[in-house]
């Protein structure tokens, strides 16, 4: 797949799912696509490289703190609400 070839679409929905993608949250067919996506297209690559850092980052800072069980079920909810839309 060349940059020609790739809708403002493809790299949407790309960027929508890397979180997942980095998180191992993706079928393997997901990530996959995302995977190939990533390898012909230099602008998504780039997001995806900022958001390893940053996750990355977010870890380091992070590491001794866990989320309330309360906080976690909220995010989760909000997860699935969220994936419910992108449907």
């Amino acid at each position: 797949m060349s940059d020609d070839s790739m809708s403002l679409e493809d790299c949407a929905m790309a960027m929508w799912r890397v979180q997942n993608f980095l998180h191992g949250e993706l079928s393997e067919d997901e990530a996959d696509e995302i995977r190939q996506h990533l390898m012909a297209c230099e602008a998504c690559l780039d997001f995806y490289d900022s958001e390893t850092l940053i996750s990355a980052m977010v870890r380091r800072c992070c590491e001794h703190e866990t989320a309330s069980s309360e906080l976690r079920a909220r995010v989760t909810c909000l997860h699935v609400k969220l994936g419910d839309i992108a449907d």
